[in-house]
């Protein structure tokens, strides 16, 4: 049972240039600080491509967005070698946006180009928290171990004086999971390491695809811990909570 984590987003390293000016206080900066509440936003009416040169190929297998008001807009996820100049790829077939929820896309076999874009049809007044362009890393879930999985409320509880109970809910609940991950060769334990160090310091919050194949942008509430086995084994317990 493998979870995907998906620890680059290459807008963070690589060049951004996306169509029309943002409205004040909403830059492009938004659609890649991994969070899905701060939005960039144009306020107007134009077609949007929010293009990425990354300066070199990289590998990439996997388009996330969320936070958009893209419902009913043709949309585009794609490659090039020459930014599109004579070179263009579609890497999954285009679409037709149905409703404002998290975008998944993931291509049927990764790609290594330099150039990377995704087209939204003209429309009015677009908005978008964030977009994720990565390559995930597959890492086995212990089977013989008990995996939690958990919603986690965001309501405090107190009582008056007199015993009566009263609570306050401030937002949704959220994902908690505790997975332990099987590292099983020197291949796995190279990338849980690509993983931790795109991480900045376990700084970031990170997207992952759980066991059931949803994806979720969370964040790590402690420390994983690797422990090594013979052979190039390895365990490591993952501490993960949703970010909304």
């Amino acid at each position: 049972m493998p979870i995907t984590i998906f620890p680059e987003n290459i807008l963070e390293s690589g060049t951004v240039t996306v169509t029309g000016d943002p409205d004040t206080g909403h830059p492009e900066e938004r659609l890649f600080d991994r969070s899905i509440n701060l939005k960039w936003k144009y306020t107007g009416t134009q077609a949007t491509t929010f293009l990425v040169d990354y300066g070199s190929a990289v590998a990439i297998d996997t388009l996330f967005i969320a936070g958009h008001n893209f419902d009913g807009e043709d949309m585009q996820f794609q490659y090039s070698t020459d930014n599109f100049s004579a070179d263009t790829n579609d890497a999954v077939t285009d679409w037709t946006q149905s409703g404002n929820a998290q975008i998944e896309k993931e291509m049927s076999s990764s790609q290594t180009k330099r150039y990377w874009r995704v087209t939204v049809t003209s429309m009015t007044d677009p908005e978008c928290c964030e977009v994720y362009i990565s390559k995930g890393y597959d890492f086995t879930v212990a089977g013989e171990a008990e995996q939690a999985e958990a919603e986690q409320s965001n309501v405090e509880r107190f009582e008056s004086v007199g015993g009566m109970p009263r609570t306050i809910k401030y937002g949704d609940t959220r994902k908690l999971w505790e997975y332990t991950l099987v590292l099983s060769s020197a291949t796995e334990l190279a990338n849980w390491r690509t993983v931790i160090t795109e991480l900045d310091g376990l700084f970031k919050p990170v997207l992952i695809k759980d066991l059931d194949g949803n994806f979720y942008l969370m964040e790590l509430l402690e420390d994983p811990v690797l422990i090594r086995r013979p052979n190039d084994r390895a365990t490591v317990t993952l501490r993960l909570l949703e970010i909304l």
